[in-house]
């Protein structure tokens, strides 16, 4: 929406929004006479009011009143509530940092950054949200800690959004009112980017060793927006509205919508919005990698094949 557009009537953009929308109804017409009743209906209507990623909202509405928003006072466009993918990461041995010169310790290891991630949640209790050593959270940070989570000096904030989930999906339990992580994700892609040290970590006694993030001095902040096999860009948006007004210094987020172009993709939009700002976004590029056609399989495995012989006859195999 262009907030130039709003009248002067309005003291926020959501009454605003909320009457757009109730003009916009299928019976809006019928109900004329009782104004209240209308933006009751369009209340129950709307998702999310969006402020700092995009001037907007999301709203559960029929083809018809799409169609009849189109020609309303401020409008400029509208895209689907898109289902996102989980992507993942991969090391810091790709960048060649170094603990003891170069861009690791000159950075401070990333101390007093505050990283927002959206995704799956997090396990608070995983020793990579320690705060040992950590100095007090910085005085800038405007977020919040939802209740079924303890935060500390390292992990700062965790909220969570699903009104796009259970709008899409009605039938799926409301009781999943918590940042806690379900799916490992979250906890992963959050450990990775600033997990603290953690010594004699394994898996299971296998590849011992130590394992910390990329900014093991960081803060960390949750904003949940990924339930499951269940995922609108209706949350996404609100997480990274979220987010930016809290004051995070770098959003990362390991998911994407396929096969969308950037000026319809909602996360490309309003991470430009949130890089404005300031904020460095750091996304993922995908997973599934070279295979979406015949042809580019055949080579991909062609290649695979060429290196794991040649391999095996270096080795005298």
């Amino acid at each position: 929406m262009d907030t130039l557009a709003m009248p002067k009537a309005f003291s926020t953009q959501h009454g605003w929004y909320l009457s757009t929308l109730s003009s916009a109804l299928e019976n809006a017409q019928v109900l004329t006479s009782n104004d209240n009743n209308n933006l009751e209906i369009a209340s129950s209507k709307l998702i999310y009011t969006y402020t700092y990623a995009m001037s907007g909202f999301s709203a559960n509405l029929s083809p018809k009143e799409l169609e009849a928003l189109k020609s309303s006072t401020g409008y400029i466009s509208s895209i689907p509530d898109l289902p996102a993918k989980l992507d993942t990461t991969h090391s810091p041995q790709f960048l060649d940092l170094n603990p003891n010169t170069g861009a690791w310790p000159i950075g401070k290891f990333g101390e007093d950054i505050i990283v927002g991630l959206v995704d799956t949640g997090i396990w608070p209790e995983s020793e990579s949200f320690k705060d040992e050593g950590m100095t007090k959270i910085p005085s800038r940070w405007k977020g919040q800690c939802e209740d079924s989570i303890k935060c500390n000096n390292k992990l700062i904030g965790a909220r969570f959004f699903h009104k796009g989930v259970l709008t899409k999906y009605p039938y799926l339990a409301r009781n999943e009112n918590s940042t806690r992580d379900t799916q490992g994700h979250g906890t992963h892609t959050s450990s990775t980017v600033a997990g603290s040290q953690v010594d004699n970590a394994s898996f299971f006694g296998y590849a011992n060793g130590s394992a910390r993030g990329i900014a093991p001095r960081a803060r960390v902040a949750m904003y949940k927006a990924l339930w499951e096999d269940r995922t609108m860009s209706s949350d996404i948006i609100a997480a990274i509205d979220s987010a930016i007004s809290d004051g995070v210094d770098v959003l990362s987020l390991s998911l994407g919508l396929d096969d969308v172009p950037l000026y319809n993709d909602p996360i490309a939009i309003t991470t430009f919005s949130a890089m404005e700002r300031g904020i460095f976004v750091s996304t993922s590029a995908g997973n599934d990698g070279p295979c979406h056609d015949d042809l580019t399989y055949s080579i991909f495995l062609f290649c695979f094949l060429f290196v794991f012989f040649n391999s095996v006859r270096r080795l005298g195999g």
